[in-house]
């Protein structure tokens, strides 16, 4: 019967789902190592979607075509039709092309990007197609500090602040030119030889909490070589607000910075077949547009802070915030507001021991459910503040994307993540990572601090793969 369904379909979707594409080290004229699929429905023809990140020919757009591979067991000519479709993240066409190549201008699509395509054979409409799905990311490490300069005011040409992290050390050099115009240089110093691309993006924190963005700088293999990396940031600009970027003479830069070393994982698997209605289809889409719409909105509200009746508040920032949303979502926070506590009539929440990058996120999934630009670690740091509120689909997202993300070289930090927070579940999951992935992670510098550090949680495993393996 499966073989008899498998026959009938007449099409294939192919859906790519690209991830940190902005910081692929790619340059013009350039294709993405690209994962191939064969199409049953389609004679067991085999293709791929050529796509230039930074563009073919025009390096403002990026483009993507259909290819047919040769080495296949299908036929040598076959007739098809197929649409290609750049998706927005409701799952509606950003832009799409029909028997042409699909060009999208850059700005238009966020940090990670999907691709849909589907062929069907000639002079048909597809009714029945088979689903295969692909996934390439690009590996990048995301790191974040707020950097204090004390006494700002009374620097003297030639002050050096020095910060390190890792193999990167920034340095930041204050200077007094000839005409008297003071300015702060951060000199950005790579002692690791694998790094291809490099992003720093710097912001001034304001008195109100708020980040205040003075640039993003990338840099490619060729530069990083060079050695030393200078950022201006000039301070008259401060000098002459002292109420708002040097409270209490106090400067504080929060500094994000992307780097990678090239490395891609590819990942392609198959679904069942889909019996496309039309009129489920539209009621799907209609549902779908509605809700992003409303998160749309929800979003809007979080951002300007509208009718907001209290805060969140850090040591460096605070976040207007609506009691009734918060206490819809997290039952901390519902305890928090109904009952006689200090928040609740204060008028703030003092958060102590989370990240501001943190708290916004967490924010965002409150008012609009998604997740934005998850990465390993601040996924880790999201799973403990939904514990923390008891974010229950919140911290099961954040579980399921660290499952699915880990790497021999982050397995250990999970794996104290999930004993601190007593996640069985998680726990789990990773000890079997470990013992399946066994020679890459005993063999890393990871897991020898683990043993140091954590020496019950690493007996138990060296237990289980000798006497249960």
């Amino acid at each position: 019967m499966a073989t008899k369904t498998d026959g009938d379909t007449n099409g294939c979707t192919f859906l790519w789902k690209i991830e940190n594409l902005s910081h692929c080290c790619m340059k013009k004229g350039e294709i993405i190592d690209r994962p191939a699929f064969i199409s049953n429905a389609l004679e067991d023809t085999k293709w791929s979607l050529l796509l230039y990140p930074m563009g073919g020919t025009d390096e403002n757009y990026v483009d993507c075509f259909l290819y047919r591979e040769r080495d296949c067991r299908g036929p040598k000519v076959i007739e098809a039709n197929y649409q290609i479709a750049i998706l927005n993240k409701d799952g509606s066409f950003l832009t799409e092309r029909t028997k042409s190549n699909c060009i999208l201008k850059k700005g238009e699509y966020s940090d990670t990007l999907t691709v849909q395509c589907t062929i069907w054979k000639k002079d048909e409409t597809p009714v029945k197609t088979e689903h295969i799905f692909a996934r390439t990311v690009f590996k990048v490490t995301r790191r974040s500090f707020v950097w204090r300069i004390d006494e700002f005011s009374t620097l003297n040409p030639g002050f050096r602040n020095k910060f390190r992290d890792g193999l990167i050390r920034f340095d930041l050099v204050f200077h007094e030119k000839l005409d008297l115009v003071k300015k702060l240089d951060i000199d950005i110093i790579s002692f690791n030889e694998s790094i291809k691309y490099f992003s720093f993006k710097i912001s001034i924190v304001n008195s109100e909490g708020e980040k205040e963005n003075c640039g993003v700088h990338e840099y490619f293999a060729g530069e990083l070589k060079k050695g030393v990396l200078s950022i201006p940031l000039f301070s008259k600009m401060m000098m002459e607000n002292k109420t708002r970027y040097l409270q209490n003479d106090v400067l504080l830069l929060d500094c994000e910075y992307v780097s990678s070393n090239g490395a891609v994982l590819h990942e392609v698997f198959r679904r069942g077949i889909t019996f496309p209605k039309v009129t489920k289809m539209v009621i799907e889409n209609k549902t779908s547009q509605q809700t992003a719409v409303l998160a749309n909105d929800l979003k809007s509200v979080y951002n300007d802070g509208i009718f907001s009746d209290t805060k969140l508040r850090t040591p460096t920032q605070t976040f207007p915030v609506h009691k009734i949303i918060l206490a819809a979502r997290s039952p901390v926070f519902r305890r928090m507001f109904s009952n006689d506590m200090k928040e609740n009539s204060s008028g703030h929440v003092d958060i102590t021991d989370l990240e501001n990058d943190t708290i916004h996120r967490m924010l965002l999934y409150i008012y609009t459910d998604t997740l934005e630009d998850l990465q390993l670690e601040n996924a880790c740091k999201l799973y403990m503040a939904a514990d923390k509120y008891e974010i229950l689909s919140l911290k099961n997202k954040c579980s399921s994307f660290l499952k699915e993300n880990l790497c021999p070289t982050k397995v250990c930090d999970v794996l104290v993540l999930a004993d601190l927070h007593q996640d069985d579940d998680l726990k789990s999951f990773v000890k079997d990572y470990i013992l399946n992935h066994d020679k890459e992670v005993f063999r890393s510098q990871e897991w020898k601090d683990f043993m140091d550090t954590n020496l019950k949680l690493a007996a138990d495993i060296m237990y289980r793969r000798v006497f249960c393996g």
